[in-house]
C-alpha cells in the first residue's frame, strides 16, 4: 500500500487560547493594583492638605492666646514664646530648634523667612522678657510678627 493513497487527514490542533476571559489570579492582581492606587491617592491627598492645617491651627491658637491673656501681658509673652517654639519644632525638627537660645534663636527665626522680622526689635522680648517678673510689655506688634512668620511657613517642610 502506498502511504499517499491512504485516506488520512492531517492532525487537527485545538484553537489557540485567547487572553479573555482572564484567569481568576489576574482578577485578584488587578483588584490589588486598583486598591493600592486608591490608597496612594488618598495618602497623597492627606499629605498635601496636612501642612496648611498645621499653620491654621497655630494661627487659631495665637488668636486664642491673645484673647485669653489680653489683661496679662507678661503671661501672654511667655505663651507666645512657647507657641513660636512649638511651631518651629514642628516645622524644622527638634534637633535643629531645641538647642537655640538667645540671639541664635532670633537669628534662626529671621533666617527661615529671609528677612529681619524679629531682630533687633523683638530680640529682648523673645529672649529675656518671658523670664522677667511682671514688667510692662507691648505685645501687639510681636503678635503681628509671629502671625506673619507662621503664614510664611506654609508650604515649607524641612523635617
Amino acid at each position: 500500500m502506498n502511504p499517499d493513497s491512504l485516506p488520512l487527514r492531517d492532525i487537527h490542533l485545538p484553537a489557540p487560547l485567547g487572553w479573555w476571559p482572564l484567569a481568576p489570579g489576574w482578577w485578584i492582581v488587578g483588584a490589588l493594583v486598583f486598591a493600592l492606587l486608591i490608597a496612594g491617592l488618598i495618602w497623597l491627598w492627606k499629605r498635601q492638605n496636612r501642612q496648611p492645617q498645621g499653620a491654621t491651627l497655630a494661627l487659631d491658637q495665637l488668636a486664642q492666646l491673645q484673647r485669653q491673656y489680653a489683661q496679662q501681658p507678661a503671661a501672654l509673652l511667655r505663651e507666645l514664646s512657647v507657641l513660636l517654639r512649638r511651631v518651629a519644632i514642628n516645622q524644622y525638627g527638634r534637633e535643629r530648634v531645641s538647642g537655640l537660645t538667645g540671639n541664635a534663636w532670633v537669628e534662626f527665626l529671621d533666617q527661615q523667612v529671609g528677612k529681619p522680622l524679629f531682630a533687633p526689635r523683638f530680640t529682648t522680648l523673645l529672649t529675656e522678657q518671658p523670664y522677667r517678673p511682671d514688667a510692662p510689655v507691648e505685645t501687639a506688634a510681636l503678635i503681628q510678627a509671629i502671625r506673619t512668620w507662621i503664614n510664611l511657613q506654609q508650604g515649607k517642610r524641612h523635617v
